[in-house]
């Protein structure tokens, strides 16, 4: 395939990928996603347009490859010291997942990094599938992206509304300070999980719905929602 060249910050694709990166919505018009380095690039099944360093050696496929500079892949993935690698790819379709056995489900989650280290670590530890509620921040926003480590294409994620989950047979279990000790809770199969907001927690009606679990914790009143979430996702799948 033929490499082209890119040299211009004001380049139309530079601006794309810019585009792409800051605007949710743009991402979802466009049903695409940026990537920055190696690792993010492999888990696509394929790509839309590849930027790379000259010379810097790879094996990807994309309908459209072309050679940039250090400035336009600073500008194009927002990092001070990006791989020379960046792509465009298509986004993954949403998954039904709420007839699996193990879902996570996460309410209002604000924080990209919070988002993307939950989605890793459930995959790392079995869970089966992941249901985003709307106004959960972006799976597909950059930061969540690579905190996730490849578990965005992976995972199976499904995104709707709070009414949808009234209808799980599976045992839900709401996280939460004030709710049973997890050391006191009896093994369970086919467990959803729900996880809140970092300032909030979860939704007062999904609370009111739902048991509650809480982590016994000494000396601090409660933990970061993506350590409380590796707690609970281990122990309840172990």
């Amino acid at each position: 395939m033929l490499t082209k060249e890119i040299n211009s910050l004001q380049h139309p694709i530079v601006k794309t990928f810019v585009k792409l990166r800051n605007s949710r919505k743009f991402r979802y018009e466009k049903k695409q996603v940026v990537l920055a380095g190696r690792k993010l690039i492999s888990e696509a099944k394929t790509l839309d347009i590849l930027l790379v360093k000259k010379n810097f050696p790879h094996s990807f496929q994309a309908h459209e490859i072309f050679h940039v500079n250090d400035a336009i892949l600073k500008k194009v993935t927002g990092l001070e010291t990006p791989e020379p690698i960046a792509a465009i790819a298509p986004m993954p379709d949403w998954e039904i997942v709420t007839k699996k056995n193990w879902i996570l489900i996460l309410d209002q989650i604000n924080d990209p990094g919070n988002l993307g280290t939950l989605l890793r670590t459930a995959l790392a530890l079995g869970w089966e599938g992941a249901f985003l509620t709307e106004n959960c921040v972006d799976p597909y926003n950059d930061k969540a992206l690579r905190a996730a480590k490849g578990a965005t294409f992976r995972l199976p994620m499904q995104m709707g509304s709070e009414e949808e989950l009234y209808k799980l047979d599976q045992n839900i279990l709401v996280a939460d300070t004030s709710g049973k000790p997890l050391t006191a809770l009896k093994k369970l199969e086919h467990t959803a999980l729900i996880l809140g907001n970092e300032a909030t927690g979860v939704s007062k009606i999904l609370k009111d719905r739902f048991s509650t679990v809480s982590i016994p914790i000494k000396q601090m009143e409660s933990l970061n929602v993506a350590a409380a979430g590796a707690i609970l996702l281990y122990t309840l799948k172990s």
